[in-house]
């Protein structure tokens, strides 16, 4: 029934006993010449039982059938789990002894074994020995600097060798490190027969003998984030060294799915395999070989393209077209060394200009206008994308906009309303679309034009009204306040004012868009709470409740207490439905395309279940829904009067701090959307796009529609949205890196042209939509806005255990309290600004443009007196 003890068997013992039913005595260590089994290990541990168990049965020869045979023999009544084939017995009873030798050798081990202790459900004597690393692993890192192509010509040779006669292993299904190496060396032998490569030894060079999940030598990227140096998980470059081959030679392979290597290199979709023979040149080592084409991988516009293949020719093409722009981008470096002495005294010799920076910008962007249009849409993928990236433009500037309408309306007796907001939207985003510099940043009407829009109409209210019976001096007056603002940001473009943006830093754009997403929540809570003093009243006669109250201005309100509550219920459904759906993309369900698809949709989601709650719901109760002029065309020049000489100056002054507003806010935003990290490849025009806002707002106002300028959070959410993403998980945290966005004029033009078709939907169907439902939305807007500041992030460390902290850059690199110090004094900016704008009297909120072009020297002359240099730039430095 046993196999013979091998001749050449290292240890002399006899055959163990027949198999047997476990008894108890064994069970207490009792010895009978034969290893119990044990059944009752860990289910963790299966897998390397199995692998145990495989490598046995290969060493002593034994096969399946075998295992069968001694299966079908086994009769004798007793449990088949107690059974072991023969071999694997006999192997399992030689190691067993071999451990009790071993332990011979130290007594006191062998008293304290004998003991009766049982951990886990093995004795101390029979339970693996697991108390000990089952083998040591070294590891040296080092750090390699980018391939230089211009500099170092042996790379450029090494890469058109490779497209020469590429071997590319595409879309791999393979989920086993050692099933992918091996189709990836079969498949150079394959490609070049004429190598006569010997698969097994060139294998062993890139799998450890010892442990299969080592790789012996590989390169990796290395990519700085706001968390600090992050591991580039998408591709490993794998060096073997094999006396096999006589020249280098290179593999490539796009796996279908992310492939997890272990830690540091759990996402890779790129492998690139470089074999090398022992001995060779140092230029042609493969540490040489194998930085090049990590060098070339580390473009994460590369992998974007290669991601979007569809055959190894393509594959192979996209490298063709990689070395074109690298021969192109060592040509114009080479021209502009020749041209850099010349350009030196040119530059000494000019002297400033008015409209040259403005020029210089439209030149630059003159020759980028075609392929705005034309370069993004050549591929499925880039046309799904901006298709989506129009309608979310849509929807988040139709449903706000009508917010802001309802807002204006309310401040300026209906003078202005949703329909205006519309009207102005459409008409001006076609404008920007045709002629804006930076296509992505998105011109909107915004909170604080709403509330500069307030101030207007009570200082107009001053004047005297003969005359005016219809009110059409707040026209003039706005008028006269529009074209001054205008003719300043026309001067600030002509005279290249944008360049003290270079003094605005992150710091000073937080604190802005904290302030707008303040301000949506602050009217917001104003509304709900307006809504509780007006109606949430009890009579204390039951008759009452019936009885109309009228006010002095013979408004007619009935006392309703259902109303404030179902108002308050439709704004709170509507705030958690959006941010449900809007953070979607973080869940575990479906696919990432399809989560991100969900979510850009959120908003749209958050608006349709308000609406379906208090329309529907709550129908029975009536809820407040906003009024439109339908009667005013689209296009109407109002009926001015003559204005006085005190309102002419008047409107110049508020002109020309409402210009300070736009020059900020336009300047910010375009600020945030060309951020080197979003990786824009057209440069911007901060001149220029001062110079179209101006004259667009020149045209609104002799209409007098509602203005615009750049507006947050919807610029950097429209780059984002036509943004490609790769996001990498270190150390439990999510990390996101944008790859590539397309720059196209498509997005912004179309959604307008739908946005100013939706003319025709108003009054229906648009006035289903409870009035409350626009307040829920600037609550979710102002929410999805705070993730992208860093302020908030540290305002929410001040309540967070410091053993807690996210591996933020600066976390690391400032001291705690430094940290909250800095986040207080922002937050005393942010109080200082909300104070200005929203209380005291119209003629203080009339400086609050002041006090955010003030955020600039503060930052820059008082801050520095406060925190060190060294803190405030790991706190307030790059995006």
């Amino acid at each position: 029934m046993y196999n013979p003890l091998p001749t050449d068997s290292p240890v002399d013992l006899p055959p163990p006993a027949e198999p047997a039913a476990v008894t108890g005595d064994e069970e207490n260590g009792e010895e009978d010449g034969r290893e119990p089994l044990d059944t009752s290990t860990d289910p963790s541990d299966g897998l390397s039982e199995l692998k145990h168990r495989s490598r046995t049965k290969s060493s002593m020869g034994v096969t399946d059938s075998d295992e069968e045979e001694a299966s079908d023999t086994n009769t004798d009544g007793k449990a088949n789990s107690l059974y072991v084939p023969s071999s694997i017995r006999y192997s399992m009873h030689i190691q067993h002894m071999q451990r009790k030798q071993s332990k011979a050798q130290l007594p006191d081990w062998d008293k304290k074994a004998r003991r009766n202790i049982v951990f886990g459900g093995y004795s101390v004597e029979d339970r693996p020995e697991n108390h000990m690393c089952s083998k040591l692993y070294h590891t040296k890192r080092k750090v390699l600097s980018l391939k230089n192509y211009h500099d170092e010509a042996r790379a450029m040779r090494d890469i058109e060798k490779f497209l020469a006669h590429p071997v590319v292993l595409f879309k791999v299904h393979h989920t086993l490190w050692e099933d992918i190496v091996e189709e990836m060396i079969c498949k150079l032998c394959s490609d070049k027969p004429e190598l006569n490569l010997n698969v097994t030894a060139a294998m062993s060079s890139i799998i450890s003998n010892e442990a299969d999940y080592v790789l012996p030598e590989c390169i990796q990227g290395i990519t700085e984030t706001a968390m600090g140096p992050v591991t580039e998980q998408s591709f490993i470059v794998v060096i073997g060294t094999t006396d096999t081959v006589q020249d280098n030679q290179v593999v490539m392979c796009l796996l279908e799915q992310p492939f997890n290597f272990g830690k540091m290199a759990e996402e890779i979709r790129f492998i690139c395999i470089v074999l090398c023979p022992h001995k060779t040149k140092q230029t042609k080592s493969a540490i040489q070989v194998a930085r090049t084409y990590a060098t070339l991988l580390a473009d994460d516009r590369l992998r974007h393209n290669l991601l979007n293949t569809h055959s190894p020719e393509e594959f192979a093409h996209e490298f063709e077209l990689e070395c074109t722009r690298i021969h192109k981008e060592h040509e114009r470096r080479e021209k502009l060394t020749s041209m850099s002495i010349k350009s030196k005294q040119d530059e000494k010799g000019n002297q400033w200009l008015p409209g040259r920076d403005m020029f210089n910008d439209f030149k630059n962007r003159l020759r980028w206008y075609p392929s705005d249009y034309i370069k993004d849409v050549k591929d499925c993928t880039s046309i799904q994308k901006i298709i989506s990236t129009i309608l979310f433009l849509y929807f988040s500037l139709l449903l706000p906009g009508i917010s802001m309408g309802v807002l204006d309306a309310k401040y300026t007796g209906g003078r202005i309303d949703s329909k205006s907001v519309i009207i102005a939207q459409a008409f001006s985003g076609i404008l920007w679309g045709l002629f804006g510099g930076q296509p992505l940043m998105v011109i909107m009407t915004t909170i604080p034009i709403v509330i500069y829009t307030k101030i207007i109409y009570i200082i107009s209210l001053n004047w005297d009204g003969e005359g005016d019976k219809e009110g059409n001096f707040f026209y003039t007056f706005y008028m006269m306040v529009g074209l001054a603002n205008a003719f300043f940001m026309i001067i600030y473009a002509v005279l290249g004012a944008s360049k003290i943006m270079a003094y605005c830093s992150r710091s000073t754009e937080e604190i802005v868009g904290m302030f707008v997403s303040t301000a949506f929540v602050y009217d917001s809570v104003k509304y709900i709470i307006n809504e509780f003093n007006t109606q949430f009243c009890f009579p204390e006669d039951i008759e009452e409740v019936a009885n109309i109250t009228k006010r002095a201005a013979e408004e007619v309100i009935e006392c309703d207490p259902n109303k404030p509550l179902v108002s308050l219920i439709v704004v709170l459904i509507t705030v958690y439905v959006g941010v449900q759906i809007f953070n979607f993309k973080y869940s575990p369900y479906l696919n990432a395309n399809k989560r991100v698809l969900v979510a850009d949709y959120a908003l749209v989601i958050a608006v349709a279940a308000g609406s379906f709650v208090g329309s529907y719901i709550f129908r029975k109760i009536e809820l407040n829904k906003f009024t439109v002029d339908e009667d005013r065309a689209l296009f109407e020049i109002p009926s001015f009067v003559a204005p006085t000489g005190g309102s002419v100056v008047a409107a110049v002054g508020l002109g020309f701090m409402m210009s300070i507003l736009f020059f900020m806010e336009t300047n910010i935003s375009e600020s945030i959307v060309s951020n080197p990290a979003n990786k824009l490849e057209k440069g911007t025009s901060f001149h220029m796009d001062l110079f179209v806002t101006g004259i667009i707002n020149a045209i609104l106002s002799i209409f007098c529609l509602p203005w615009v300028h750049g507006g947050l959070p919807h610029s950097p959410l429209h780059v984002r949205a036509l943004a490609d993403i790769e996001e990498h998980v270190e150390n439990g945290h999510l990390t996101e890196n944008v790859v590539y966005v397309r720059e196209t004029r498509l997005t912004t033009l179309v959604s307008h042209i739908l946005i100013g078709l939706s003319v025709m939907l108003i009054p229906k169907p648009i006035d289903m939509i409870p009035e409350a439902v626009f307040y829920g939305l600037f609550i979710f807007l102002a929410m999805t806005a705070l993730g992208e500041f860093q302020m908030w992030e540290r305002f929410v460390l001040i309540f967070t255990e410091q053993t807690l902290y996210p591996p933020f850059h600066y976390v690391r690199r400032v001291p705690q309290k430094i940290i909250h110090c800095f986040t207080l004094l922002q937050l005393l900016q942010l109080g200082l600004l909300c104070l200005v704008s929203f209380g005291g009297s119209a003629y203080l909120k009339m400086f609050f443009p002041f006090v955010i072009i003030l955020l600039m020297p503060i930052r820059e002359k008082v801050l520095p007196t406060l925190i060190s240099e060294r803190h405030l730039d790991a706190l307030d430095g790059n995006h």
